[in-house]
C-alpha cells in the first residue's frame, strides 16, 4: 500500500500536499470501505437466500456476520498498512506480511494454555464465528461486544504505529 509508492518516489509529491496522518488514514478508510461493501453485498445475498430458502430473517445474524466480518478484514488491512509502512519496497512488504501471520498463526497455534493467543485476531475471528453458531448466544450480548471492541482496539493499535512509523520516517 505504502512501500509500492515509497519504491517509486511518489510518495514524496503526495506528502508534500498532503499531512502524513491524513495519506495512511484514507487510505486505510478507503480500503475499510471496500471491504465494507463487500461484506454488506455478502449478507445481502444471505439475506436472498434465507428467503428464498423459506428461513426466517436471522437479522441479528446477518448484522453480528456483516459486523465481524468488517473488522476481522479492517485488522488485516490494519497489519498491512503497518508492514508496507515500515519497508521500502513490495518484496520487502510482502516478506515482511508473510513472516507476521506465520507467526501470528504459531501463537494462535499454541492451545488454550498460551496467553499470545490474544494478540492474534484469529482468535477474535474463531471467537465471534462460534458466536454466529447460536445467536443470540448462551454467553450474552457482553461476551460478543468484548470481541468486537477487542478487534476494534486491534485495529486501532496498528493504526497508530502506522501513524507514529509515517512521522517518523524520511522519504
Amino acid at each position: 500500500m505504502v512501500s509500492s509508492e515509497t519504491e517509486t518516489g511518489s510518495v514524496r509529491y503526495i506528502i508534500s500536499k498532503v499531512h502524513r496522518s491524513s495519506f495512511i488514514l484514507g487510505k486505510f478508510f478507503f480500503l475499510f470501505l471496500v471491504f465494507i461493501i463487500v461484506s454488506t453485498g455478502i449478507a445481502l445475498i444471505n439475506l436472498i437466500y434465507q428467503y428464498s430458502a423459506g428461513n426466517s430473517f436471522q437479522l441479528e445474524n446477518v448484522f453480528l456476520f456483516w459486523i465481524s466480518s468488517s473488522l476481522y478484514l479492517g485488522c488485516f488491512i490494519s497489519i498491512f498498512l503497518f508492514i508496507s509502512t515500515l519497508s521500502a519496497n513490495n518484496k520487502i512488504s510482502f516478506t515482511m506480511s508473510v513472516v507476521f501471520l506465520g507467526i501470528l498463526i504459531f501463537f494462535i497455534s499454541q492451545g488454550n494454555e498460551s496467553y499470545l493467543k490474544y494478540i492474534t485476531p484469529f482468535f477474535y475471528g474463531i471467537k465471534n464465528m462460534e458466536f454466529m453458531k447460536g445467536f443470540p448466544v448462551e454467553a450474552g450480548y457482553l461476551a460478543v461486544f468484548e470481541s468486537l471492541f477487542s478487534m476494534f482496539l486491534y485495529i486501532l493499535v496498528f493504526l497508530s504505529m502506522s501513524l507514529v512509523a509515517i512521522k517518523r520516517r524520511d522519504f
